[in-house]
C-alpha cells in the first residue's frame, strides 16, 4: 500500500511517500504525479521518511518523474530516507544522480 501527500513549500512541490512503492503501487504515483502541481512546480522534493519499501518499479518512476521535472526546468531530490531505501538509491546511483538530504529545508535549499 502506498499514501502520498502533498505539500507546495517556497515553491517547491514536496510529495510525502509513506508505505511501499513497487509494481503494485506505482501506478498511484504517476496518476498523481499527473494531476499534481507538476507543471507550475517542477522543482519536486520525494520525502522518503515513511517510505518503507521501494522496487525496481519505484525507482523507474521516480527516474521518470526526475527526467519530467527537468524537461520543464525543475528538478527532482530526495530527502529522510531509512537505511533500506538509502541503500537501493545508493547502490542504483540515484543518491548521487539526484541528492540525498537529511531534511525537506534541505532539499528544497538544494533544488531552489
Amino acid at each position: 500500500m502506498l499514501e502520498i501527500k502533498h505539500e507546495v513549500i517556497r515553491n517547491v512541490l514536496v510529495i510525502n511517500l509513506i508505505g511501499r512503492l513497487d509494481s503494485s503501487t506505482s501506478r498511484l504515483l504517476v496518476e498523481r504525479m499527473i494531476s499534481e502541481e507538476l507543471s507550475t512546480n517542477p522543482r519536486i522534493v520525494f520525502n522518503c521518511k515513511d517510505l518503507n519499501y521501494i522496487s525496481s518499479e519505484g525507482l523507474r518512476i521516480t527516474l521518470m518523474t526526475a527526467k519530467k521535472a527537468k524537461s520543464l526546468g525543475g528538478a527532482l531530490t530526495l530527502c529522510e530516507m531509512n537505511a533500506f531505501v538509502s541503500e537501493v538509491m545508493t547502490i542504483s546511483g540515484f543518491h548521487e544522480l539526484l541528492g540525498a538530504h537529511a531534511n525537506v529545508d534541505l532539499a528544497i535549499n538544494a533544488i531552489s
